[in-house]
């Protein structure tokens, strides 16, 4: 168990804490913690909706055990706390951890009885009782708040999953391990849980008999799933290259430089390099900027989160901001990673009108203000003009691109990229760049694509006049969001922001 969090707990006990919160799916692993915390000599009682009272306490092989605690055993949560608020004396140091109490706590008097314990355990010296609420689901009401102190259970490091990974190992007997395959896979082991790894390795050692390098496509495509269920992040597949993007230069230099500090993390802090914060892409839609979010993860070679900044907002109090903090919290865990914050504008525009908004902008803006983490932020968006000034400040990202309407000769590189991709090869004149003035990059992949479809369904061969043909007939974002591309030059000369070109 981590050293840090047994001293957290070990502190939050010593200042005479009333209640300590533990959001933790995984009961074992707590039941191990109090242990190692409090002592295997201690007696802890547990409390929970299936079982009523138990006694947990630890076997001489070292195992969690638990057996029947006769005293409320058909007792309810609110009879429970009201016989522990009932008691004259309670001497020398008890623990009540309460288990998955989520459809109670919320009850008025559930809630007034721990108000009331709480303060008995504050001011009155012969009640020595400390809660421990563990559950699954973050839920506190705003009436205890105040008593109450989060533990918080950070993801496995690097060294846990080792000793995860070894021990495997060790219990089935895998006499010919390659070792070397701890380090292959521990970039998609890292931003999961003890009890998820475990399963990872379970399911890598049954389908092959042991564990290999060649269990790491395995073990993403069951990460990916888990990512999932977390219901703020997915893990996206990142298979662009940086040569597929077309133009934007200046932008693909600036990212190939940082990926050589990426990728060496370790010895650039040991050299006193500053670990990159990220960089904000705004432009117009279909310029580019998810495609450049996708190639530097490939050519950061690291795992890409995607943070859909919608999927934050929950309806109850303090459901928002607990799954901001959620997603940062995978997201440090799995570093060094690409975190993609795409259309942030959706969610912090407005902010100042919305109290929750403003919160969760201020937790933002603290993280990426003072992150150490090698977690690189792709923020973008399709129009900054709405959004608060101090999300555009130097400090929060290295450094602001605006990605506008590609020029002549870009233009020229799309083509040539998409045609590449379709093993077609044509000569691209000027009057097909003077033909596509105006076009975004989606518009000419549009072209290609109606074209590449016409040729088939009528048996022809790809010419330059028949995408010069569709060109002419497709309307561009030029006109379509004229106003929006002149508001964006309008910033652009405005801001400090650096052309991607």
């Amino acid at each position: 168990m981590n050293k840090d969090i047994i001293a957290n707990l070990k502190k939050m006990i010593d200042v005479n804490t009333p209640i300590i919160y533990i959001h933790d799916y995984d009961f074992t692993r707590v039941d191990f913690l109090l242990q190692e915390t409090l002592g295997y000599n201690t007696e802890i009682l547990e409390w929970s909706p299936a079982l009523g009272y138990q006694r947990i306490f630890c076997d001489e092989d070292g195992y969690i055990q638990r057996n029947k605690y006769s005293s409320g055993k058909n007792a309810d949560l609110s009879d429970v706390l009201q016989n522990w608020y009932n008691e004259e004396f309670v001497k020398g140091a008890k623990y009540l951890v309460l288990r998955d109490i989520q459809d109670g706590i919320e009850t008025p008097k559930v809630k007034s009885l721990l108000q009331m314990i709480a303060q008995r355990k504050l001011y009155d010296l012969d009640f020595e009782l400390t809660i421990i609420i563990n559950s699954s689901i973050n839920l506190v009401p705003k009436e205890i708040e105040k008593y109450v102190s989060f533990l918080e259970i950070p993801y496995p490091d690097e060294v846990e999953i080792k000793k995860i990974i070894n021990d495997h190992v060790e219990t089935n007997g895998y006499k010919d391990f390659d070792t070397t395959a701890i380090d292959t896979l521990m970039p998609s082991l890292k931003g999961l849980t003890l009890f998820e790894i475990d399963r990872m390795l379970d399911m890598a050692m049954s389908s092959g008999g042991t564990l290999t390098k060649d269990d790491k496509e395995m073990i993403l495509r069951h990460k990916k799933q888990m990512v999932k269920k977390s219901g703020v992040l997915e893990l996206v597949d990142s298979p662009e290259d940086i040569n597929s993007i077309g133009g934007l230069e200046t932008l693909k230099k600036y990212l190939e430089t940082k990926s050589k500090v990426i990728k060496r993390i370790g010895e650039a802090m040991k050299a006193k390099v500053a670990v990159p914060k990220g960089v904000f892409i705004v432009g117009m839609p279909g310029c580019g900027k998810s495609l450049c979010a996708k190639a530097t993860a490939a050519l950061f070679e690291a795992p890409l989160l995607k943070l859909d900044m919608g999927s934050l907002m929950g309806k109850y109090q303090g459901e928002s901001e607990k799954n901001l903090r959620q997603a940062i919290k995978i997201a440090e865990a799995a570093a060094p990673c690409i975190l993609w914050i795409d259309e942030i504008e959706k969610a912090f525009t407005g902010v100042g009108g919305s109290e929750i908004l403003t919160r969760m902008f201020g937790y933002f803006l603290s993280w990426l203000q003072e992150k150490t983490s090698s977690v690189y932020v792709i923020a973008t968006a399709n129009n900054a003009a709405n959004l608060p000034p101090e999300l555009k400040r130097k400090g929060r990202f290295d450094e602001i691109f605006c990605v506008k309407l590609p020029e002549d000769e870009e233009r020229k590189q799309i083509f040539e990229v998409h045609l590449k991709k379709r093993k077609k090869t044509i000569n691209i004149s000027s009057d097909l760049i003077n033909a596509t003035k105006g076009f975004n990059g989606a518009d000419i992949e549009s072209v290609i694509n109606e074209a590449v479809e016409d040729c088939f369904i009528n048996e022809k061969n790809l010419t330059e006049g028949i995408l010069l043909k569709f060109a002419k007939n497709t309307v561009s974002i030029s006109k379509s969001c004229k106003k929006q591309i002149d508001d964006m030059d309008i910033i652009f000369k405005e801001s400090n922001f650096k052309n991607a070109s």
